[in-house]
């Protein structure tokens, strides 16, 4: 599933980019996108999958919804924190990355439940399908009924719809801004909050650190003009640093984190600074000594105080 650096390019690596050393081992891999390493690894993937299982304090359910597209079964695990208080709990719609073509890692799992311990939600988690063996937009129109599953259902999943959040990392970032977007224009229940990390935002790729990462590890912008060959398909997608104010004001107050040595940094940043132009409340955090991805190590204390600043900010209390 992953392709570890030659040690005399990773040297280099760290010799230009001031990586904090709690992410060297990640940094000892990036990320393969040829289809037969997808194969694999999204093979290994769905046995990691079995993580997702209740524990004391969370209970997780697998459910199962149908596509609207083409009919095809969904899954989504819902996540509820245990609690003694009856009342309909506010919830999140998790989209994990993966650059499209990955299913969920065990980090994404960690995180989801971490997100419903710590702000006392529901989270739904959606196993969408990926960009490389389906037809384009399909990874989408799966996040998008989900999100229209879940407010729709709000009862029977005991969720309180006023307090409805969206989460989206790398490309879920992408996937959750027009879930968003989706959501506003069919006059759905929207979401309240609006979460990205890291997020993929620009397809047209013509920010200063994309041309600038082009060897940054875990990601990078070369990997980048890949992932986008396998979820457009060769269709024109509008990028959203095109959005109008209109399209932007549709979007609720939003939380936007970068990475510093990461490709994608500047268009969440300038993503960031749109949001804020058009009225929407917006709280925008580049971490530093960080690289895309930095999730992974969840034992780095810069990781941990991030998923605690996060969490925060998702609290409805």
């Amino acid at each position: 599933m992953l392709t570890t650096l030659h040690s005399t390019a990773q040297e280099r690596v760290n010799r230009e980019y001031a990586i904090d050393n709690d992410f060297r081992s990640a940094c000892r891999v990036t990320a393969p996108l040829g289809r037969g390493a997808l194969k694999i690894g999204n093979s290994f993937l769905k046995t990691m999958s079995s993580n997702m299982r209740s524990e004391s304090d969370l209970a997780i359910e697998e459910r199962e919804i149908t596509s609207t597209f083409d009919l095809t079964k969904i899954r989504v695990w819902v996540i509820t924190p245990a609690t003694e208080d009856h009342d309909p709990l506010p919830a999140i719609l998790f989209i994990h990355g993966g650059g499209f073509v990955y299913k969920g890692a065990p980090y994404h799992y960690r995180l989801a439940k971490q997100y419903a311990l710590k702000t006392k939600s529901v989270v739904v988690y959606v196993d969408y399908r990926t960009a490389h063996d389906n037809l384009y937009s399909v990874p989408l129109l799966d996040c998008q009924d989900a999100w229209s599953w879940m407010v729709r259902n709000c009862g029977q999943i005991g969720i309180d719809s006023s307090r409805c959040a969206i989460v989206g990392d790398s490309a879920g970032g992408f996937l959750a801004i027009n879930t968003a977007l989706f959501a506003a224009k069919e006059r759905l229940t929207t979401p309240a909050k609006m979460m990205l990390i890291y997020p993929v935002i620009d397809c047209s790729m013509r920010t200063e650190s994309m041309a600038q990462f082009v060897d940054t590890p875990v990601w990078n912008s070369l990997l980048n003009r890949k992932m986008w060959e396998y979820y457009l398909q060769g269709n024109n997608q509008q990028s959203l640093l095109d959005l109008n104010c209109e399209q932007l004001q549709t979007l609720p107050q939003t939380y936007i984190e970068s990475a510093e040595y990461d490709c994608l940094r500047d268009e969440a940043e300038i993503f960031a600074t749109m949001l804020s132009n058009a009225g929407v409340a917006t709280l925008y955090t580049p971490t530093k000594g960080t690289m895309h991805g930095f999730d992974i190590a969840q034992r780095s204390p810069i990781t941990q105080a991030q998923i605690a600043a996060r969490c925060k900010w998702l609290s409805w209390e």
